[in-house]
């Protein structure tokens, strides 16, 4: 398939939304519905494919114009689309407009106004995004929406509620800068690092600023991933940074705690229990690496744990544990990142004793991740009871 961009202005007056222009989010978009080739139609087409060709995200041939026949789908730089939208327009045939405008057309070459004299259906609403982007008030608007296609499912009930919208205020104004979103992954973990720092030194104070950091990096841990897809910059290395980063941030934060409630004169029960924690913490994240390196991935949620819905075993195999499998699933929020770090925070707010029974709530979950990730191992390599090999 061909993808098109029709354009309205030249590069120098050419308006941005999330930060991108919005031509370039348009040929973006084309490339990562599949598209093997970007058409430029309009004003400024030479200027556009240098800055395009230019752009180290721009992979495919851009050319200007296109005379072949063969199908094509065509999109306008005076509206932001998402690519739930793009996908949906390179399913059939099709046009989409607004308010009477055409935002794009999936023809044959020179044929779209013929699609839409042959009464052809236009795209009606989906579960996707198509915003105006014609002045500056409605690119403002397309921003904030394009944001808010970036909450996620799977988000805990702590981001939904207070993380994401604090990480999409963040991104909105990150998104206007040069930083990438490695940078952003690495920066984040000085906030790891401090909050571990502090949870060490034994004091309520420290403890109190070391929670609020470790909160503080749960936050901010959104915005990398929001800015890599905001502006096509997602990697392989990039999911690695982010996995290691998260469980660097935790285990320190609690490895720092254990010291800090052992200085602070709790004896050496937070040292045994964080020593539990921090092992089985430890050795489930190594397997899970081992696994996510070999299937070619760094995102830690395509790692089948061995309980809940989303278990890489069948219930077939797992058909004797239901009882755990139910429970586990029932738990499930509560051991979402989201969740434990803010309780944490919490804890560590209201004093040692309250940290030491997180801490104590952090090896609980440390020990139950690392049966999860040994009966999926097993299952995988049928082991486990019942198990398809």
């Amino acid at each position: 398939m061909i993808g098109a961009v029709a354009l309205s202005a030249d590069p120098s007056t050419a308006g941005r939304v999330a930060g991108m222009p919005v031509a370039l989010r348009a040929a973006l978009l084309l490339q990562a519905a599949g598209c093997e080739r970007v058409e430029l139609w309009g004003p400024g087409g030479e200027a556009w494919r240098a800055a395009l060709v230019a752009d180290d995200r721009v992979r495919v041939p851009v050319t200007v114009g296109g005379a072949e026949e063969g199908p094509r789908l065509a999109l306008s730089d005076r509206f932001a689309l998402d690519l739930a939208a793009v996908r949906a327009l390179l399913a059939a045939p099709a046009a989409l407009e607004h308010d009477g405008e055409l935002v794009a057309v999936h023809a044959t070459a020179g044929e779209g106004d013929a699609l839409r004299r042959r009464g052809e259906p236009l795209l009606g609403a989906g579960d996707w995004l198509c915003a105006p982007a014609r002045d500056e008030p409605e690119r403002r608007a397309a921003t904030r929406a394009l944001l808010q296609r970036l909450r996620k499912p799977q988000d805990g009930v702590v981001s939904r509620r207070l993380n994401r919208a604090l990480s999409l205020a963040v991104t909105a104004r990150l998104c206007e800068t040069s930083l990438r979103p490695n940078q952003l992954s690495v920066g984040i973990l000085a906030f790891g690092a401090a909050a571990a720092a502090l949870a060490a030194q034994g004091t309520h104070a420290t403890l109190a600023l070391a929670g609020l950091l470790f909160q503080t990096q749960s936050v901010l841990d959104g915005c990398d991933g929001e800015l890599a897809r905001l502006s096509f910059r997602g990697s392989r290395l990039g999911e690695w940074i982010d996995t290691v980063g998260d469980d660097l941030t935790n285990y320190g934060y609690f490895a720092g705690a254990a010291l800090g409630l052992h200085a602070a004169g709790l004896g050496v029960a937070p040292l045994v229990v964080g020593g539990v924690g921090l092992g089985a913490g430890l050795l489930a994240s190594g397997i899970e690496y081992v696994y996510l390196a070999r299937i070619g991935s760094g995102d830690l949620l395509k790692y089948p744990l061995g309980f809940g819905k989303d278990a890489g075993v069948t219930d077939e195999a797992l058909s004797a544990q239901r009882g755990l499998r139910g429970l586990a699933g029932a738990l499930r929020p509560m051991f979402k990142r989201d969740f434990f770090v803010f309780a944490a925070m919490l804890c560590a707010f209201a004093g040692m004793t309250a940290t030491f029974v997180m801490l104590c709530a952090f090896a609980v979950g440390a020990a139950v991740t690392l049966v999860a990730v040994l009966r999926s191992e097993w299952a995988r390599r049928g082991l486990a009871p019942g198990a398809e090999p």
